[in-house]
């Protein structure tokens, strides 16, 4: 909004200096008056540059281009940032996109089609990662990072060993004999919170997600089964916070603040310019 508003606002103050003939009290010198056109016609120009330099490096830009059926979005996440990536849909289930991917391959990664796309604008978005070889799909990231606080497991071997007991128990009181839940029951609340849940839900391993949806251990395994063999262990062990935690640092770092004066300080060199030029 921030860089819209100042287009805006280069917009109307260079319309008002490309027509200053006709609003402007006196006539004016011919060679006054088009210095003071060109000038308004340059402030248009800049405040459109701005605009459209900001929009292609934050890659905004693959937005405002029509949608595409053979094209996908992948929002992509990187070691320290991410970035706006094309992709082309290629057989079967794959995306064809430039960049850095999984396992360091550079040039095309070839990412590995999970679907669960999201729709922006008519354009599908979907979400990948230099560390994975497929998209990741919100509700996975939900889910695991669920598992992870919910039942304290730290990789996808524990999370096998802890749902291959849980499936089989026959009260609540079986909860007791599993030696994964110790520190789990030791703890007054979490032991409530643990035995209020009904058993089918602990058999499952159900989780209430952000939009609203309950999955569980099912949803899961027929989403892995279309993801790439080797890659599910590194989901379970990324974890989704610290890349929450690092995309807010990324969005909030010191060049988009000094951004700002910078863009303040050519305001006001252009204006002084403009007011020397009318006075001399």
């Amino acid at each position: 909004m921030f860089f819209f508003m100042l287009l805006l606002m280069f917009a109307m103050i260079g319309c008002l200096f490309a027509v200053a003939g006709v609003w402007f009290p006196i006539p004016l010198v011919p060679i006054v008056e088009i210095g003071i056109q060109t000038t308004g016609l340059m402030l248009i120009w800049i405040g459109i540059g701005l605009y459209v330099s900001r929009s292609y490096s934050t890659g905004a830009c693959v937005f405002i281009e029509l949608p595409n059926p053979n094209k996908t979005i992948c929002i992509h996440q990187g070691k320290s940032n991410a970035k706006f990536i094309v992709g082309k849909k290629e057989e079967p289930n794959r995306i064809s996109a430039r960049g850095k991917g999984y396992k360091g391959v550079r040039k095309f990664m070839n990412i590995k089609d999970t679907g669960q796309a999201l729709n922006v604008a008519g354009h599908d978005v979907v979400i990948s990662s230099q560390d994975v070889g497929h998209n990741l799909p919100l509700w996975v990231a939900d889910l695991v990072d669920s598992w992870k606080t919910h039942w304290d497991v730290r990789n996808e071997t524990e999370w096998e060993e802890l749902y291959s007991e849980l499936k089989n128990i026959k009260s609540h009181y079986d909860l007791e004999k599993i030696e994964f839940l110790k520190p789990i029951l030791s703890d007054p609340v979490r032991k409530a919170e643990l035995f209020s849940m009904d058993l089918d839900a602990i058999r499952e391993m159900r989780e209430l997600l952000f939009d609203g949806r309950v999955i569980n251990v099912k949803n899961y395994l027929d989403w892995s089964e279309s993801a790439t063999p080797y890659d599910n262990e590194s989901i379970i062990d990324a974890d989704v916070s610290h890349k929450i935690s690092q995309m807010r640092n990324f969005m909030h770092s010191p060049t988009g603040e000094w951004m700002k004066y910078i863009i303040a300080f050519a305001i006001i060199v252009i204006a002084g310019a403009v007011a020397y030029q009318m006075i001399t």
